[in-house]
């Protein structure tokens, strides 16, 4: 199947200044790639032109605005030779499904008649889907593959309509959109030159390069940390309990998109990177051993403890076997962030040293 193998290819970035695109573009470019990083305004890209100062060369910036208007990707995608596609709604905080479903399907599939009809030197796109298009919660202990799809938040989202739970609209958002991506691959097959990767994360962590300026503009699963481990707020849920899901650091689901266009036999696969599986008692107890007891919570949190293991257990077959991707550790990712928080004066630690090698920003407001 087609790959990338020219070390200076151009490749195309959509959500590039979000949460993770800003760490694909940087490990992109630091692999000597260049990026057309796309942004819905000149003011989302300034921000990543000073950030990329040293690779300025390699760089540029293409603006998209609503990427659920037809053709909004037709300018983009002309002359690079692959694509990875990460824009999407992430929230939870939705009344009618619709309102996250139909932009997550029109946003990937845009992209994709965009590569169809003026991409003609694009060999591959990378989709950044979730597991909850593959499975969200469970009551019993279970292990999932790229097999399975989460299509009881579907169901739910049918059936119930506003009244669904705000997981089943954004897991149904995500479900429906990798669908039509690989069923929009199908029909189109004897028109397209290029193939698709899917990688299915978990729940995602790890230090912030992108633009941020409060604790409230933080990506969804960055504040859900914020707001366990500054905070003492698990978000309603029992620390020893919950998520019981699947959790992976940032860095490495970046390059998991770039091993992906790389690698031949990616072409035409999902594949989950999930590190692990996790509860917040985890997160706590690992930033409580931390080297010299770094961690110094606002409030009184609970010690570490045996948790309650109620797990989805994804399987890291596929990531391992095509991509042959070693994945970071709990305690390097949760050092990370909270050196990153440390530096934007949010948590008071000593003796911390990490391996992020991020680009800090105070919060001005640390509410």
């Amino acid at each position: 199947m087609p790959a990338i193998t020219n070390p200076t290819a151009l490749i195309l970035v959509t959500g590039a200044n979000g949460f993770l695109g800003t760490w694909i573009v940087r490990q992109l470019l630091e692999k000597g790639h260049r990026v057309r990083a796309a942004v819905r305004s000149m003011d989302k890209g300034l921000y990543l032109r000073e950030l990329f100062e040293s690779h300025s060369g390699n760089l540029e910036l293409v603006i998209i605005g609503d990427m659920t208007e037809a053709g909004a990707f037709a300018n983009a995608v002309r002359n690079v030779d692959g694509i990875i596609h990460t824009a999407s709604p992430v929230t939870t905080f939705a009344d009618d499904p619709n309102e996250v479903i139909q932009p997550a399907m029109k946003g990937v599939i845009g992209i994709l008649e965009s590569a169809r009809d003026h991409g003609a030197r694009v060999s591959r796109i990378v989709v950044t889907s979730s597991s909850a298009a593959i499975m969200d919660t469970e009551d019993e202990e279970i292990t999932v593959s790229e097999l399975d799809w989460n299509d009881r938040r579907v169901q739910e989202c049918e059936a119930l309509g506003r009244q669904a739970s705000g997981l089943s609209k954004y897991s149904a958002s995500k479900t429906l959109a990798e669908r039509a991506a690989w069923e929009y691959v199908q029909r189109n097959r004897g028109e397209i030159a290029w193939d698709l990767t899917a990688i299915n994360p978990p729940y995602i962590f790890g230090p912030t390069i992108h633009n941020v300026e409060t604790p409230a503009s933080l990506n969804s699963s960055s504040k859900r940390f914020y707001n366990a481990l500054v905070n003492n707020d698990f978000d309603g849920v029992q620390p020893m309990e919950r998520p019981g899901h699947g959790w992976v650091d940032e860095r490495d689901v970046a390059a998991a998109h770039i091993k992906a266009l790389e690698t031949p036999d990616a072409g035409g696969e999902r594949i989950i990177v999930s590190a692990g599986e996790w509860v917040w008692q985890d997160i706590i107890n690992t930033a409580l051993s931390l080297p010299n007891s770094i961690y110094r919570p606002h409030r009184e949190v609970t010690g570490p403890e045996e948790v309650k293991r109620r797990f989805i257990t994804f399987s890291p077959d596929k990531r391992e076997r095509i991509l042959g991707l070693k994945l970071r550790s709990m305690e390097e990712c949760v050092g990370d962030i909270l050196v990153d928080f440390a530096g934007r004066g949010v948590v008071s630690l000593s003796g911390l040293a990490g391996t992020a090698d991020v680009k800090l920003r105070s919060f001005r407001d640390q509410g």
